[in-house]
């Protein structure tokens, strides 16, 4: 396993089009298998195949422009044809709020281009928040 800083231009790639509406990223860097899996914010956001294909694509024909998008921190790493990567995107909404949510993804190289088979972004929510005071963290 190894850093991979083409990996990473890839990822920070997805966060630029997604924010101008750049909808080629994903003919680019997603893949068309049907084995592609994506995990989003929403509870009803579970796709694979063709509808997680098409999900990425309206989401960035949707959000594009209306957002402005700064990634805090990201890393990418690659063994042979599997890559992988997370984010930690700041998203300013077009009323001036602001979410955090946190990313990952896995890659396959197809031919020389890096694509997305499995993407999964949530919004952090502390643990006592889900469940209240009977939360203890195990410790050693």
């Amino acid at each position: 396993m190894k850093p991979s800083a083409e990996l990473r231009e890839v990822i920070l790639g997805w966060f630029k089009a997604a924010a101008s509406g750049d909808v080629s990223w994903r003919d680019r860097h997603v893949s068309g298998n049907q084995g592609l899996r994506i995990v989003g914010t929403d509870p009803d956001e579970w796709l694979q195949g063709s509808k997680a294909y098409d999900f990425l694509r309206n989401e960035a024909a949707t959000v594009g422009g209306r957002v402005k998008v700064k990634v805090r921190e990201a890393e990418a790493f690659e063994e042979g044809s599997v890559g992988w990567g997370l984010a930690l995107p700041e998203i300013t909404l077009q009323d001036g709020g602001k979410v955090t949510p946190r990313w990952s993804a896995v890659f396959h190289k197809e031919g020389k281009d890096w694509r997305m088979v499995q993407l999964h972004a949530s919004i952090a929510v502390g643990n006592t928040a889900v469940f209240g005071d009977t939360f203890t963290p195990v410790s050693d």
